[in-house]
């Protein structure tokens, strides 16, 4: 036997073994696979119902914060920038909340109260947000952020449930 022949004989085995170890480890995933799409369908439930709770332990007497139950009030009007981006961005928006009627009439003193003070926590909300937070179609992250500077700012958290931004108009370059 040559040489060439022992390298041909020697090509043509190493295929083979390798061939049996990659038959072995495709069952092996082949069954794992099944296994697991079994013991998942098998533990799968209908998850139960949700049922919303009352807020704050309230009845449902007209006070219970879902946002047909919940008045307006208007915080404020501003007209901030923003340089994140290195681009200066200037916007116009309009702030308003909800608040349960119970809490209406001292929730609007607070507001009439502390209103340069608002004015100015939103206008650090909107200078200090990033592009994919003015970017979000809804503007999820600048109305939490916001809700949070006002539960600080007044002391209690319970009193505004939603912030919402009717208006908000931006205006600059790269916009």
């Amino acid at each position: 036997m040559t040489s060439e022949q022992g390298e041909a004989q020697a090509v043509v085995v190493v295929p083979r073994g390798r061939l049996m170890q990659l038959t072995i480890v495709a069952l092996l995933m082949i069954g794992e696979g099944v296994g697991v799409f079994l013991i998942t369908r098998a533990l799968n439930r209908e998850p139960a119902p949700a049922v919303a709770a009352p807020v704050d332990g309230q009845t449902d007497g007209g006070t219970s914060g879902r946002p047909g139950d919940l008045v307006e009030i208007e915080l404020a009007e501003c007209k901030p920038n923003n340089r994140v981006t290195g681009k200066l961005i200037t916007f116009q928006l309009r702030v308003s909340a909800l608040a349960a009627p119970a809490q209406q009439q001292e929730t609007e003193r607070l507001v009439k109260e502390k209103q340069e003070r608002i004015r100015d926590r939103i206008n650090f909300v909107l200078r200090s947000a990033e592009p994919t937070h003015l970017a979000e179609p809804g503007l999820e992250t600048i109305k939490r952020r916001i809700k949070h500077e006002l539960d600080q700012l007044l002391g209690d958290e319970r009193l505004i449930r939603e912030v919402l931004i009717p208006e908000f108009l931006q205006s600059g370059s790269g916009v």
